[in-house]
């Protein structure tokens, strides 16, 4: 039960950040101008989807934290 708590949590934050950035993206882009702002966000976009790739990649090739006695 605690992992579906936890796992639901995770989600609502997951979403919670989406939806942050989503807002902050139209803020930026609609009322503000495009030309200031729109290479700097593509580049830091792409850099942390490069990051939370890398993170993904490296947690999904690792199994040895679910044998431990603490999980």
């Amino acid at each position: 039960m605690g992992r579906l708590i936890g796992g639901l949590g995770t989600a609502a934050i997951v979403l919670g950040l989406v939806l942050a950035g989503i807002w902050a993206l139209i803020d930026s882009f609609v009322v503000e101008s495009t030309t200031a702002y729109l290479l700097p966000s593509l580049a830091g976009f792409a850099i942390v989807f490069l990051f939370v790739l890398a993170l993904f990649a490296l947690g999904a090739e690792s199994d040895a934290w679910l044998e431990t006695p603490y999980w």
